[in-house]
């Protein structure tokens, strides 16, 4: 008599072919058999997604769901602990599933008697949080579609995740990192204790990894917008990634842009005739460091022409985000504007205090304009705070339509010696050839030198104000917190204190001063001081001064 034949005998003999297997790192598991009739599985409805953000602040747009399982995958529910992972924690990115199904197809082919590799959880259908309140211990990531979880094979060659970190085929594991590497993953977080390795800043050992891998895909590169983003103000062009912002400062005609992990500022530094030999474009990003005025992060300069550039970057320290923002920079272009930009930016040696140190003046703006305007930092050598203000001039990038002179130190000296008077122990503002009278002798306050215009830092200012002729001349002093003026520059001096919210006082003029020595030389011009206050001053207070001299300049 035929007995029926069991077939259960097939599945019995492959279970005990996989539990013999299991003895060694070597051995490589059995498949299940396959069944007679193929299943099928439910096929991908892709669509094109986009990554918002980061992974662990970010969401997705049109993420593509990953089936609850495949020809060489299934998903495992990580906080239910069995199969499948349900639907809504299966969503990511179109690139992220490809790029993990042409890994998952490689894997196959080079072992094609292991089982299917279990897939862990993606992201939600519309991404963001995905923390403890979704089950489990959550993720910190997942947030944009760019992160997926894969479970290690196991040696027994079930479709589980692993429960201990004996039960890993640590063989196919690590082929599993190598691969998803090759095929261009950002970062393989593994656990400490499975002994897993790989390139460093690429695979990292986490804690609650120990039975699964986390894989992360860089951001995919938006493409470049096809119109460019001009400045009207300056007469130039540049190429922006569509998924970045870009806009330009309506008061100083910056251009600003962010991006994912970047944020530059592109300033006109206004035209410097001597660069309009340079042929070769100089773009690079420096080290990134504190830089006054700005922050911390990256100063770059270039010139196109005789135009000067200013680039300013805060970036996240990653290779691609730097080539990023350097080819935005790099593709920046003058414009037909560019040609009727008047503002100039030079810098000129005047000459060299009594020790010898440099004594520099800047020329910024319009060098064709008859409205001229001086301003001197710091005549005192202990009185400097002025100097700040003139750094927000030297900084400033909008047109001026006036040609402003900035003088920033005209005492070097007595700044190094910590003094009022200069190194040879002249008060400089008591030097000057108007109303001068002798008095004293070195190093007292007033002492005013042994004649007029005895000092070459009198002589150069002196020179300088015979040669441009300045409108208004404003000179800082400390610390009075105050402006004072007398004569003709009384109605400039409180227009100014009026803009920078400072009483004024009308005060006669001490003999050899240089505001006494203007007023006389040249009538119709104005000169006064401002005195600001004692200690350092605010960058706020220092761009308040700074705007109301522009007033002076528009």
């Amino acid at each position: 008599m035929l007995r029926p034949v069991n077939r259960r005998l097939p599945a019995l003999a492959a279970g005990c072919v996989a539990a013999a297997g299991a003895g060694g790192l070597a051995a490589e598991p059995v498949a299940p058999a396959p069944e007679p009739n193929a299943q099928r599985y439910p096929p991908i409805q892709w669509r094109v997604s986009r990554s918002v953000g980061l992974p662990y602040d970010g969401r997705l747009a049109n993420g593509v769901r990953l089936p609850p399982e495949g020809r060489l995958f299934f998903t495992w529910d990580p906080v239910r602990k069995r199969r499948p992972n349900r639907s809504w924690r299966r969503f990511g990115s179109d690139r992220l599933v490809r790029l993990t199904l042409n890994v998952l197809a490689g894997y196959r082919r080079a072992h094609p008697r292991a089982p299917r590799v279990g897939i862990g959880d993606l992201s939600r259908p519309q991404g963001g949080d995905f923390g403890a309140r979704f089950g489990g211990l959550g993720h910190a990531s997942h947030q944009n579609g760019l992160d997926i979880d894969v479970y290690y094979p196991r040696r027994d060659g079930r479709e589980r995740a692993p429960a201990a970190v004996r039960q890993i085929h640590r063989l196919l594991a690590q082929d599993l990192v190598d691969r998803f590497l090759a095929a261009g993953a950002r970062l393989v977080f593994v656990g400490p204790n499975t002994g897993l390795t790989g390139p460093r800043r690429r695979v990292y050992a986490l804690v609650h990894h120990d039975n699964h891998l986390h894989v992360r895909i860089p951001a995919d590169e938006a493409p470049f917008c096809r119109r460019p983003l001009v400045n009207h103000v300056y007469g130039y062009r540049l190429r922006v990634p569509c998924t970045w912002r870009a806009a330009t400062r309506a008061k100083d005609g910056t251009t600003l842009l962010s991006g994912p992990g970047a944020a530059l500022e592109l300033q006109h530094c206004g035209r410097r005739p001597r660069l309009a030999a340079a042929t070769r474009r100089r773009v690079g990003l420096g080290p990134e460091r504190l830089w006054e005025g700005f922050g911390r992060g990256h100063l770059t300069r270039f010139a196109l022409r005789d135009h000067c550039f200013l680039g300013f970057a805060r970036l996240d320290g990653r290779a691609r985000t730097s080539k990023r923002a350097l080819a935005v920079l790099r593709s920046v272009r003058l414009t037909a504007r560019a040609d009727r930009v008047d503002n100039v930016h030079t810098m000129r040696l005047l000459g060299r205090s009594a020790r010898g140190r440099p004594i520099r003046s800047w020329q910024v703006g319009n060098p064709r304009s008859s409205r001229k305007l001086l301003v001197v930092g710091c005549i005192h050598g202990d009185e400097c705070a002025g100097m700040a203000v003139t750094r927000q001039l030297l900084a400033l990038v909008r047109p001026i339509a006036a040609d402003l002179w900035i003088v920033q130190n005209l005492n070097p000296d007595g700044f190094r010696l910590g003094r009022r008077q200069n190194s040879r122990g002249v008060e400089l503002n008591r030097n000057f050839p108007s109303e001068w009278r002798h008095s004293g002798r070195r190093w007292d306050p007033l002492y005013p030198g042994p004649r007029p215009a005895s000092e070459p830092e009198t002589r150069l200012a002196q020179r300088l104000i015979r040669r441009i002729r300045p409108d208004v001349t404003i000179w800082f002093h400390q610390p009075q917190g105050l402006v004072r003026a007398w004569g003709g520059s009384i109605p400039a001096a409180r227009q100014y204190a009026g803009l920078a919210h400072m009483p004024f006082r009308a005060i006669r003029w001490p003999p050899g001063t240089a505001p006494n020595w203007q007023n006389h030389r040249w009538p119709g011009s104005s000169s006064f001081v401002v005195e600001l206050p004692p200690g350092p001053v605010s960058p706020t207070a220092a761009r308040r001064h700074a705007r109301a001299i522009l007033a002076f300049a528009a």
